[in-house]
Parts: structure tokens; sequence; C-alpha cells
């Protein structure tokens, strides 16, 4: 069974790798020299051409051409980490959110922060859906429904590719904006950074912001994408009503998610439920062999998963002439659990920070009809990456293998698409309200009516 990472997930897992005493001594060995330079970049484009499956998807990219381009770039450059930049916009070239440089400060540089604000695309528009509770958030009146125009007198869309997604690509627009937003407004710690908003009336004006994301009580703001990963409880569940029962999934990064998955309904009497609502809007993956064991307690038949393939690289055929050709895997069967299992109706809320093993756990449930995707496009990007090191302390990742459904129907890169679209609105931020989260309910109130218009041919 595979496992599938994301980037922050691989931020995290290999945070000890970077930070051990044999990558402190590949830092300390780092000279600066051209020999280094040129070891590291050739190592990118090395891996990258004999194991990345996707360059069919941008034939604007002649790889051996664009590596000779960044030669002379990063024999010039003249310290480690404009060095590393370069190396991350070569990588982010290939466009997919598991391949990378990972840089020896991984995602935030050493004395970085941002202030207390959480950036969403809604409406095609750039709005502020969350704030922390700091006195400079409360003077101002940034509240959440704030349009925001431009950052330090540049436009949001601009800013955001020239800042960040020039050296960061998740894969796909909607998992550039969910993820690439996050580290949009990082800067030096206590720094500040100028943005100009809109009210609902239309009245423009400029906010001034610290990067300091601590609120009053010395407590870190966090987004939803980092805190549904790393702190908050990997199984939160309430009864909306008597027969409808809400189940948010944080992460399928630790083991312990199907044993909570398991208590949570096992307590519950399942003849009773009407509905179940599964919400892994902000779940940004984790290992797919958790993701399937949760499928298997809500099934009470077998279920097939993804399929995939990965290069076959055979010198014997290059010397013929003939293509590089691919193994292909058939798709992983996800069997129901023993014992207790839920068979009723199932609606999963997804959006662009659904991701990678959090899709993996949707292909199985859209595939075989089992549930109801709710929502908005996931993020578009899964699979294993291989790992190497680079000079200097840091990493190059480089995806190995094109997951698909089983009816050979691809996702990476363009995203899983719901049964029912809904996306968040501006109102919804100004108002508190989750109008995704409506329609679930009144797709569970109504499911004979919404699960009959869902086309049989997956799209």
């Amino acid at each position: 069974m595979k496992k599938a990472s994301m980037i922050i997930c691989f931020f995290v897992l290999t945070a000890t790798s970077l930070l051990s005493p044999q990558n402190e001594n590949i830092k300390k060995q780092w000279t600066g020299s051209i020999e280094q330079k040129l070891w590291g970049l050739m190592t990118v484009w090395s891996e990258a051409k004999f194991n990345f499956p996707y360059f069919d998807r941008i034939p604007e990219i002649n790889w051996d051409s664009t590596v000779q381009a960044y030669i002379p770039r990063v024999i010039n450059a003249d310290n480690l980490d404009t060095y590393y930049e370069i190396l991350m916009e070569f990588a982010a070239l290939l466009k997919d959110g598991h391949t990378a440089v990972v840089p020896p400060w991984m995602f935030v540089k050493p004395g970085y922060d941002h202030p207390p604000i959480e950036l969403q695309v809604v409406e095609d528009k750039f709005i502020i859906a969350r704030t922390g509770d700091t006195e400079e958030i409360g003077k101002q009146k940034i509240i959440p429904g704030l349009e925001v125009l431009e950052i330090n007198n540049v436009s949001v869309r601009n800013y955001l590719n020239e800042n960040f997604l020039r050296f960061n690509s998740f894969g796909t627009p909607q998992a550039n904006e969910a993820l690439g937003l996050m580290g949009i407004l990082s800067g030096i710690k206590d720094s500040q950074i100028s943005l100009k908003v809109k009210e609902q009336n239309g009245i423009e004006r400029i906010v001034l912001l610290t990067r300091n994301s601590s609120d009053k009580t010395g407590i870190p703001f966090l987004w939803r994408l980092i805190r549904w990963f790393m702190f908050d409880p990997l199984i939160e569940t309430k009864m909306i009503s008597s027969d409808i029962c809400y189940i948010r999934i944080s992460n399928f990064g630790n083991e312990k998610v199907v044993e909570e998955f398991f208590r949570v309904l096992d307590s519950q009497e399942i003849s009773k439920i009407k509905g179940i609502i599964l919400d892994v809007r902000y779940n940004l993956g984790g290992n797919s062999t958790h993701a399937y064991n949760v499928v298997g307690f809500l099934t009470d038949k077998a279920l097939k998963a993804s399929k995939w393939k990965s290069l076959s690289y055979v010198p014997a055929y290059r010397s013929w002439g003939r293509p590089t050709g691919w193994i292909e895997g058939a798709p992983f069967i996800i069997e129901p659990r023993k014992g207790k299992t839920y068979t009723g109706s199932l609606v999963v809320l997804t959006g662009p920070g659904t991701f990678s093993a959090a899709e993996d756990f949707l292909v199985p449930l859209k595939y075989s009809r089992r549930a109801l995707l709710v929502g908005e496009k996931t993020g578009g990007s899964t699979g294993n990456p291989v790992v190497v090191q680079l000079p200097g302390g840091g990493m190059f990742k480089v995806v190995s293998k094109r997951d698909m459904f089983p009816d050979g129907l691809e996702f990476v890169g363009i995203g899983i698409s719901p049964d029912v679209e809904i996306r968040p609105t501006q109102q919804d931020l100004l108002n508190g309200t989750d109008s995704v989260l409506e329609k679930g309910i009144d797709i569970i109130k109504n499911w004979n009516l919404y699960q009959k218009s869902v086309p049989e041919k997956l799209e």
C-alpha cells in the first residue's frame, strides 16, 4: 500500500533529518565552490529527468536546455540563501505539489514571521478569512470579509506569483492559492507590511501590519491548514441534529486517526444515524494507509482505490531509440472493516486544501459512488517522492509515480471535482456562516434526490 506525503507534512517529517548531526556536517562542509554549486543543480536536474512522470504536462519546458540556462546563475550565487532560491525556482518549473527543493531553512526562514491574519480566495478575490486577537488588528478594524487588493503597493496576485510561487509550486491553480497564501505575508519578524483593503461599501484604505503572529496572550496565530495538520485533534465530532453526525478528520498523518475514528463511530447507534458528513477541507494528507483504513469502516464491500504507474528506464531501449516504458500498479483493494461498519448516507466536504493522502481517501469513495463529494475541487497532488540530499543542507524531492482513478481518470495536476459544487462566499466570512456545510446538511436530508443526480461516469 502506498504512502502519500504532502509538502508541509514533508517539512515536519524531515525536520529531524535536516537538524541531524550528519546534516549539520553537510552545512559545515559548504564552501560555496563552483563544484558544489554545480553538483546541487545537476542533482536536481538528473533526479527529475529520470524520475519525474509528468513532463508531458509541461511541453513548454525543455529540461536539458533549461538546466544549461541555470548554470551561470548558480555559479554567480554569492551566498547559500541565493543559491537555494535559484534551485527552488528551477524545481518549481515542474509544477508539481510533491516535487520541490527543500532549503536548509525548510518552510520558514529563521527570524521570519507573519501577521496574524489568514487570507482565502473567495469569489476570485483575496479575502481575509480569519484574524488573531491583537491590539493592532482591533484598532485598524481588520475583520473577516475584508478584501485585500494590494500588498506593499503590488496587486496580491502579482505579489503571490513573484514572491512565493516563483519558488514553490503546488501543482494546480487552486492549490497554489490555498497553500501559497500561507507564505505570502512572511518576512523579517516585527517588520511591517502594507495592505490596501476594500470595505463592503467600496471604501479602500491602507492598513499596516506587524509581522508578529502572536496574539495578546503570546500564542501564535496559525492558519487552518497548519492547525489541522499539526495541532488540532485528529477527529472532532458533533451531532448537527439527532440523526446527522458531523466528523472532521484533521489529517491522516498519525495512525491514531484510525483508532479515534473507529472509537467515535463504535460509540454511536449507527442504526439511528440518517447521515454522516465528513469534513476534509483542510486535510493536507499524511499516510494513505490510514486513509484506506477509515474507508474500510464506511463500506460493506471491497472498494477500488487509486492505480498508478512509474517510469521504467531501460538503457538498452534508449540505445535502440525506443521510448521510456512504464511499470503499472493495479488499483489497491480496500476491504471492509471486520465487525461494525457504516453504510448509510455519506457526504464528504472538500476544498483546495484537500491534498495528497486526503485525495487518496476520496478516490474509492467517489469512484464507487459510496459518498457524495460537496464543496470545491481538491488540491490535485499525491505521490511518493524520491528524496536526495543537496550540498549546503537542503534536499530535493521528486514525485516518483503517477496516480489516477481505477479507470485511468487523472486527478494529479487537476484536482478531484466535487459531485455538488458550492463555494464559500464573502458574505459567509462576514457573517461567520458556512454555505458548504449547510449544503451538505441539505443533501443528507434529501439524499435520494441528490444521489440520483450524480452521473454514473466520472468526469
